[in-house]
């Protein structure tokens, strides 16, 4: 974790299935982000890139959850439940529109500032200090079992 005047930035890289997957499948299952929330304090999204060292560019959900749930089973149909959805705390639609070509790789860049939808939101654990990240592919893609890379940036709301 890296925290610095108020602002607490964190990497995640997903581990994908290395198989084809088809529009809303669950792309990765819910990871452990720990240490977002300190001393249990909420948290506000304020930033997060996308980086797909697959050059893949799909349309997809970043998923935020305050407890560790199941959004389905990997490279299969999200199914996501009312106790489920329950624990959603933000979800983050990226769209094949958003992303930048860099040649072997591609990044999209989402924040609050910019009003980008899902951004911003006030985020707390459901117990101690981490926060869960799932994501749900909306195209068809294929991943390396490390090709996607996430970067948060949250606004520690202590009081």
């Amino acid at each position: 974790m890296t925290e610095r005047a108020g602002y607490i930035y964190k990497e995640l890289t997903l581990s994908c299935d290395t198989v084809q997957y088809s529009s809303g499948d669950v792309l990765a299952a819910p990871q452990e982000l720990a240490g977002v929330c300190p001393a249990g304090h909420p948290v506000k999204l304020v930033s997060l890139s996308v980086t797909d060292k697959d050059d893949q560019g799909a349309a997809l959900a970043v998923v935020l959850l305050r407890t560790n749930v199941s959004l389905g089973t990997e490279n299969a149909a999200a199914g996501i439940t009312d106790a489920v959805a329950d624990e959603i705390l933000a979800m983050v639609e990226i769209g094949t529109a958003n992303y930048t070509d860099l040649g072997s790789s591609q990044v999209v860049w989402k924040t609050a500032d910019a009003g980008d939808a899902g951004m911003g939101a006030i985020c707390a654990s459901g117990a101690g200090d981490s926060l869960y990240v799932g994501a749900i592919v909306r195209g068809t893609a294929t991943y390396t079992a490390s090709g996607i890379t996430l970067k948060f940036g949250f606004e520690n709301l202590r009081v």
